[in-house]
């Protein structure tokens, strides 16, 4: 086996020089993914595997760098904030230019936002931006103009918010409030993103098929010379092929699932692997209402859910099902997060669990559901054992993606297991938006605790990251140590596999940002020709 890949290396090498030598030596970087067929319009996918695609073509005013670390792009500098909260003004970098020629000005954000709370846009996280004055009228129809949006200048311009909010800065850092031209955006419609896709980032997007997406060099990029003259992002049916086209030569980085991280251990592909943190956190989602489908639910009550806790096995979890690359969870808060506090691990006690059961009227144990997707079969399966060995029966249901969704956002599920990823190392990100009584019903979650939402919100409200740090870590022990109000099952860790010579490539949450910071290291490549 050893021999074999080693010559698959170094077919590897090969390939790899006739691709650079070839198209007039042109610098080409290949990315390996699933297609993700969504389209490539911000505002209404929140899919990572897009994203790879969008943050090469669009740019928000800030910018979430894989270090975790806010920077402005757009931008010329962070806001300025009024003392009460309520007012940022922020002044854009002038001499900017759209990739059709146009210049970047305050009316293409203006636009931009407006667009996005437009109810025939469907834009999908609205929620993270709707704290903005006359936001909600507009999502309602009864406005047709952002009333907190005011353009002082061509570069300058003010966002006044309904109430304060300290992350609302850090939200402009995401991919979703990417910057449209007006102009481009309004003429191509509906092919936004399906057919067009414009912006000010380093490269454009050429071609888009079911192959995959071509992306060329932005040589006006306003962000200085892009390292790549092109981006092909390739597209794979399954995660088998895109490996064994790694292994072939025909891409130069991709990303890694454990299982068949698990497959390369101990041979030349795991030399090319490399571990980063998802940021979040998998839990066993339980829905905590008094009844399900007509009958007494029994995870309405706090010390089944506890029971089911004390019944998992999270060391077997991450070191069997999910091949080492996970630790234990020890609260809602990943590891990474602010707001996280490092806590004893769960215990593992089955005849503690029996004893609440029974406590709770269960002394023969209950039924419960869990309606899952394929991709969680494995964990779940494992979850049924531990739970049967304390009389709780689990049964599984396995739905596509898009029922699974539906009927999450109905409130129509008794269980599920899901992973919830902040787009940057803050609780508000994730732990707000679902576990908050205004967000848990649309998640199947009903969660709902007047102290824990209080918390939340003076954390949204304070500037100060000390402070915000403890009323976190006082949310965290309410929600996850004292309601179990989902269970905390682990923090998982991703992995990609890049060839010897891609160098400063990192990936800081879920997202795989190739237009920035990757480059070849051309001592070593040069050196394999």
């Amino acid at each position: 086996m050893k021999k074999l890949l080693a010559a698959m290396l170094t077919a590897v090498m090969l390939l790899s020089v006739c691709a650079f030598a070839g198209a007039e030596n042109a610098k080409v970087l290949r990315f390996g993914q699933m297609d993700a067929k969504v389209g490539y319009d911000p505002q209404t996918n929140t899919n990572s595997g897009a994203t790879t695609t969008e943050d090469c073509v669009v740019e928000p005013l800030y910018y979430w760098n894989d270090q975790n670390e806010l920077i402005p792009l757009l931008a010329e500098d962070f806001p300025t904030i009024s003392e009460d909260g309520l007012v940022y003004t922020i002044k854009l970098r002038e001499g900017v230019k759209f990739t059709d020629g146009t210049d970047l000005t305050t009316d293409d954000v203006k636009f931009t936002f407006e667009r996005m709370f437009k109810p025939e846009t469907l834009a999908k996280s609205t929620s993270m931006y709707n704290m903005i004055l006359g936001a909600k009228e507009m999502l309602s129809g009864e406005a047709t103009e952002l009333a907190g949006f005011e353009a002082v200048d061509d570069y300058t311009f003010k966002f006044t918010l309904v109430s304060p909010f300290s992350c609302f800065h850090k939200n402009l850092g995401i991919i979703y409030s990417a910057i449209f031209p007006r102009e481009a955006c309004e003429a191509a419609g509906a092919d936004w993103g399906v057919k067009t896709l414009i912006g000010t980032g380093p490269y454009i997007l050429k071609s888009s098929d079911a192959t995959g997406n071509v992306l060329v060099k932005n040589t006006n990029y306003w962000g200085g010379d892009p390292h790549f003259d092109e981006i092909d992002i390739i597209f794979y049916d399954n995660n088998n092929t895109k490996l064994m086209a790694f292994e072939n030569g025909d891409i130069d980085l991709c990303d890694m699932t454990s299982d068949l991280f698990m497959q390369y251990q101990g041979t030349e592909v795991e030399e090319l692997c490399h571990h980063f943190s998802k940021l979040g956190t998998y839990f066993f989602v339980t829905n905590n209402s008094e009844t399900f489908r007509g009958e007494k639910n029994p995870l309405a009550d706090v010390r089944v859910r506890e029971a089911m806790s004390l019944a998992i096995d999270r060391d077997l979890l991450c070191e069997v099902i999910q091949n080492g690359l996970a630790v234990p969870a020890t609260g809602m808060i990943n590891q990474f997060q602010l707001g996280f506090t490092a806590r004893e691990p769960y215990e593992h006690n089955l005849e503690k669990a029996k004893a609440l059961l029974a406590e709770a009227g269960y002394p023969d144990g209950c039924t419960i559901t869990a309606t899952i997707r394929k991709q969680d079969e494995a964990d779940t399966v494992q979850i049924q054992s531990d739970l049967a060995q304390v009389g709780i029966k689990l049964n599984i249901e396995i739905v596509d993606a898009a029922v699974w969704s539906s009927e999450r956002a109905a409130g129509n599920v008794q269980c599920l297991l899901q992973g919830w990823f902040p787009l940057y190392a803050d609780a508000d990100n994730n732990i707000y938006t679902f576990f908050h009584s205004d967000y848990s019903p649309a998640k199947s979650c009903f969660y709902s605790n007047p102290e824990f939402d209080a918390l939340m919100d003076a954390a949204r409200l304070s500037t100060d990251d000390a402070e915000r740090q403890k009323l976190y870590e006082q949310a965290d022990e309410i929600l996850s140590r004292q309601d179990y109000g989902s269970i905390p099952l682990y923090y998982p860790y991703g992995v990609f596999a890049a060839q010897p010579y891609v160098k400063n490539f990192t990936v800081g949450n879920l997202i795989y940002h190739v237009a920035y910071d990757i480059d070849y290291d051309m001592d070593i490549y040069n050196a394999q020709k």
